[in-house]
């Protein structure tokens, strides 16, 4: 089934930030309550975002309350833990109806063993999931999952999204998992080198079309589902862009918006680029994993199927590009 999206503190009082459009709308709003964890990071904030536009009551929770503080300015409850500490999750998903969780931060320069630290959060989420669900409250969730789950053998960081998507299943909460395709905002770093060189480049081929989609886009699917907006069928979902496009496609447009003349994509070998981020700082474990991931989408293992539910998203790379370019 394919779907289109239309394009688009401490203890703070929870209160939805509009009125509903509708007085059932209005009940439900303010009868539910939706925690999202990783609030701070890019998808975690555009859940937020879009369930507080839709006056939804949220607690967001993060790692440093004062990147959360946006949030309690606009009428959020807030919540400092770490995503591996099951007590503090627990005692935050206590009387939420709906749930966004995900992985977070999705790589560790320094780790050694990240998928024992992806193990930790998956255990700590669902274990506070199971908790929520067994004492009544807890209705729904939503996981941010990827294109990587349909891959059995995914290497690196999205080594665990496949495990997070079995673990919250395995609470017996009803869950929608969206397996995202490739977020826009991993093109910032290519802005960053276009800017300053001209050039930018990597392991995946130029002209390998790519599933690209937003991070608002998929905050905003997130919220439809939590608040029962989209028909929540528990299971898959595939989340996409408007069309697939290029690393070619992207550099080209990206130098013609900062004035960088001849712009290129240069293809780059394993060893390179392994040679490049463990200068910058990585450990070799992190950066072997960065490798293999990247390879498993270059040579096509990591792909969406197209097998089942899809839902199609509406900014397109030219209208991300803009903004991401003009606020760089």
């Amino acid at each position: 089934m394919n779907e289109t999206h239309p394009s688009a503190n401490t203890s703070a009082s929870a209160s939805g930030s509009t009125s509903a459009s509708t007085p059932a709308r209005h009940a439900a709003a303010e009868k539910d309550l939706f925690v999202v964890t990783a609030a701070t990071s890019d998808t975690g904030s555009a859940v937020v975002r879009a369930l507080l536009d839709s006056g939804s009551a949220v607690v967001a929770v993060g790692r440093d309350l004062e990147r959360l503080r946006p949030y309690a300015e606009r009428g959020a409850r807030t919540h400092v833990s770490p995503l591996d500490d099951a007590d503090r999750l627990s005692a935050v998903l206590h009387g939420a109806t709906g749930a966004f969780v995900m992985l977070a931060p999705g790589i560790l320069p320094t780790s050694t063993d990240f998928q024992a630290y992806q193990r930790a959060l998956i255990a700590a989420q669902a274990q506070a999931v199971q908790e929520a669900y067994r004492h009544g409250s807890l209705r729904r969730v939503v996981t941010l999952s990827g294109w990587a789950a349909n891959y059995p053998e995914a290497r690196g960081p999205v080594w665990g999204l496949k495990r997070l998507e079995e673990a919250i299943d395995a609470t017996g909460v009803p869950a929608v998992h969206l397996r995202a395709g490739s977020f826009m905002e991993n093109l910032r770093t290519d802005i960053a080198s276009i800017k300053a060189t001209g050039t930018t480049g990597g392991l995946v081929p130029p002209d390998l079309p790519l599933p690209m989609i937003s991070t608002e886009d998929i905050g905003r699917v997130a919220a439809e589902f939590l608040r029962g907006d989209r028909a929540f069928v528990p299971g898959p979902v595939e989340v996409a862009g408007p069309a697939y496009r290029t690393l070619a496609e992207a550099t080209r447009l990206i130098g013609a918006a900062v004035g960088a003349d001849d712009t290129r994509y240069v293809p780059r070998s394993r060893e390179a680029v392994r040679a490049t981020l463990i200068e910058a700082g990585f450990t070799a474990h992190m950066a072997d994993g960065i490798v293999d991931m990247t390879l498993d989408v270059a040579e096509g293992r990591i792909r969406l199927l197209g097998t089942g539910r899809t839902i199609t998203t509406g900014t397109t790379l030219e209208q991300f590009l803009a903004t991401a370019i003009a606020t760089a």
